[in-house]
């Protein structure tokens, strides 16, 4: 088995490259869309708003997701950017992906808001790959 090796501070940066995504991509890219489809206003998701909270606990949520990435990168002894994305791409398609169209199944939401949120994910595993590939 190849020694594992992670690079924290990468790690740490997917993290915060994922919430600056996220601004944009809830923000001024989907953000409407997105609402629209759970039915939100912007009065609603104020209320009883936490931003600590809510933002410290999803980038917590990337960094492991991040962490775990490496460990698989560093696992098959990845080299190239290729091999980094082939393997984001498949903890995308088939672990974040697949649970998420389950996830839309039984809550019954729409296709538009499955694309909103999982591609967001999609667009994280790729930058995540990237940069944990090239701070190896």
């Amino acid at each position: 088995m190849n020694p594992v090796y992670i690079n924290y501070f990468a790690v740490l940066v997917c993290g915060i490259i994922s919430m600056i995504l996220g601004a944009l991509w809830y923000g001024p890219l989907f953000g409407k869309a997105w609402m629209n489809e759970y039915g939100y206003t912007e009065e609603q998701l104020a209320k009883d708003f936490n931003p600590a909270k809510t933002f410290g606990l999803a980038m917590l949520g990337h960094i492991f997701m991040a962490l775990v990435l490496a460990y698989l990168i560093s696992l098959t002894n990845a080299q190239t950017i290729l091999e980094g994305l082939r393997i984001s791409f498949s903890c995308w398609s088939g672990f974040i992906a697949a649970t998420m169209f389950v996830n839309k199944l039984f809550a019954r939401k729409t296709y538009r808001l499955f694309f909103i949120d999982s591609t967001y994910q999609l667009v994280n595993m790729i930058l995540f790959g990237i940069l944990l590939i090239l701070w190896k």
